[in-house]
């Protein structure tokens, strides 16, 4: 019984590999989404860390977020994606966006990504 069990077989081997490449192209093809989630995660950290308690306002808020997409290349999310809402204290800058890149033949990958935060006045 042991001399018949010697290990994987050739097709065996093939569809691993097959396997574990298409995966991995799913994820060199995901990584620039996921760069620029960092880029708008430190967007977000750096603007309030710029603005809180400096009497921040709308306006110079959302030239703050215009001057920093257009520095770092960003083209998703836009500007107009990024909303302000009045708190009791400040401000919540929030930015919910989607992003996709073409995978393989017509099936694309999509990712959803949610950020905010609150700048104090």
């Amino acid at each position: 019984m042991r001399q018949r069990q010697q290990g994987i077989t050739a097709i065996g081997f093939l569809l691993i590999a097959a396997l574990v490449g298409i995966v991995g192209y799913g994820v060199l093809r995901l990584f620039p989404l996921y760069m620029t989630q960092l880029t708008i995660r430190d967007l977000m950290a750096d603007l309030k860390f710029e603005n809180d308690g400096n009497g921040a306002n709308p306006t110079r808020l959302m030239t703050a977020i215009g001057k920093r997409l257009d520095v770092n290349s960003v083209d998703v999310p836009k500007r107009q994606d990024f909303v302000i809402t009045k708190t009791d204290g400040g401000f919540l800058v929030s930015v919910d966006y989607e992003d996709s890149v073409p995978f393989i033949a017509n099936i694309s990958l999509v990712a959803s990504f949610s950020n905010s935060v609150e700048i104090q006045k």
